[in-house]
This record gives C-alpha cells, sequence and structure tokens, in this order.
C-alpha cells in the first residue's frame, strides 16, 4: 500500500493544479469513540482542498487523475487515501476514516512517516530536527496549532530576539527592536547594549538566501526550521550572516513569493 500511495503521489504532483472534475466526499471519526473530528484538514494531493464540519464530513475537488488524499488534525495519525485514475465518475465517497489519536513515541512516527510520504521533502526536515537540536522546528501540525505572525513568533524564541528582516518594500524590519536600540525585546528596562541586530536570511524548499520573509503566505508553507546562529546552522544552509529560516512550502520547488 505504501508504494502505490507514494507512485500515486508522485503522478499526482504535476497535475493538481487543472481543473477538477470529480467529487470526494467522506467522514472522519476518533478510532477510540468513534466521534466526529471537526476541522481536520484534508488535503488533495499537495494542497488544502477543505476542512471537515462539525459532523466529521467533508465534500472536497479533485481532478481524474491518480492522487493521493491525505486527511490530518493535530494530535491524531494521518489518513492517506490513494485514489485511483477514474475519468468517468464525478463522485467518490471514500466512506469513514478513522484516525487513531497520538499517544506514544511509535505513534508520532507514524505521524512523520506519513508526513514523509505525502512531502518526500520533508526527510530533510526531520533528518534536521534528530540532529541540530538547537534549531526551533515547526511541523505541518505545529504550524496548524499556531497560527499568527511567524516572525514575530520566531523572534520570541531564544536566540532569536535582535533579527531583522528585509521587508518586500525595501525596508529593514526589527520589530521592536527599532524602537529600542541594540536590546533585548524581551527586557522592559534594558542597561546595557546587548547584541547587534542582525539580517535573517530566509530559505525556501533548499533554495536561497533571500531575506524578504513578510512575502510569503503562512497557509502555503508546510513547515519550518529556523537556526539562531551559523555555529548550529545545517551545512547547507552555510553563509549565513547570523539567524537562517527555511520555509518547507506545500507546492514544492522554487517558490514565487506573493505580490
Amino acid at each position: 500500500m505504501k508504494c502505490a500511495v507514494t507512485l500515486m503521489l508522485a503522478a499526482a504532483n504535476a497535475v493538481f493544479a487543472q481543473t477538477p472534475s470529480r467529487t470526494v466526499t467522506g467522514t472522519v471519526v476518533d478510532s477510540t469513540n468513534h466521534k466526529p473530528i471537526s476541522q481536520a484538514l484534508i488535503y488533495v494531493g499537495r494542497m488544502n482542498a477543505g476542512r471537515t464540519g462539525n459532523d466529521g464530513t467533508f465534500r472536497v475537488s479533485a481532478d481524474p487523475d491518480p492522487t493521493v488524499l491525505m486527511v490530518r488534525r493535530s494530535g491524531y495519525i494521518p489518513a492517506l487515501v490513494a485514489l485511483p485514475q477514474d475519468t468517468t465518475a464525478t463522485a467518490k465517497d471514500v466512506g469513514t476514516l478513522s484516525l487513531p489519536p497520538v499517544k506514544t513515541d511509535a505513534d508520532r512516527a507514524v505521524v512523520q512517516d506519513a508526513d514523509i510520504r505525502m512531502f518526500p521533502e520533508l526527510a530533510s526536515f526531520y533528518d534536521h530536527k534528530a540532529r541540530f537540536r538547537q534549531g526551533v522546528f515547526l511541523s505541518p501540525d505545529d504550524l496548524e496549532r499556531l497560527g499568527g505572525n511567524l516572525f514575530g513568533w520566531i523572534r520570541q524564541k531564544q536566540g532569536f530576539h535582535f533579527i531583522c528582516i528585509f521587508t518586500r518594500r525595501g525596508d529593514v524590519d526589527c520589530g521592536q527592536e527599532a524602537n529600542r536600540g541594540r536590546t533585548s525585546i524581551t527586557n522592559p528596562r534594558p542597561t546595557s547594549r546587548e547584541q547587534e541586530p542582525c539580517l535573517l536570511s530566509v530559505w525556501t524548499n533548499a533554495l536561497g538566501p533571500q531575506h524578504t520573509l513578510d512575502e510569503f503566505q503562512m497557509s502555503d508553507v508546510l513547515a519550518v526550521e529556523a537556526f539562531p546562529t551559523p555555529g548550529v546552522t545545517p551545512p547547507e544552509f552555510a553563509g549565513s550572516p547570523c539567524a537562517t529560516i527555511m520555509l518547507w512550502m506545500k507546492h514544492g520547488g522554487p517558490v514565487t513569493a506573493h505580490p
């Protein structure tokens, strides 16, 4: 089954952008109590297609080519369903999908495996997470729980208080640093100049670096890894002057920033 899902996903990624011609429906429940799971994310291929309602049901569109449907909700093991090619049917009901709650390290490993099967580039993300312990890592489930402004959230983490970015207008944004000088944003009454601000290097899908973090929509980001100094940065990101952030994007390949 795993090989079939992987092959179908590879074939589907290039054609997902075509006009959908069939409707896929189903119901998502908790495997332990069989209660509906609301607000579960539904992926068709690599992209978000919708969410479940309060009754756990979903209705999304897909093209007739082979693809993979992924159902995920933070705290549960995702479900992957292979959708074979079908050029005749206009509707497909995948039935009831039961998601087991994540309770153990073994369950978390299954979630990681599902992520990599759906998004193969996340193998690098999880490898870095295991080896570079001083980084900040946000998995797809972490991003779903987090929401909000990524730059503001990253700047609150240890080692990232002094980062700055270029905005799309060409300005340098150092957050609260701009109002307080070279001091820690976590200290309301600083007594000394603590550290020079540094310019964040932004990479996307291992391509980069660039500096304009505010051009990206959080809804397009699949996973995030960030490193506060060159000394704790993976070697493939060498050359970054201070902090580095890698954005793994849902659509894959080179990133085109939003205007």
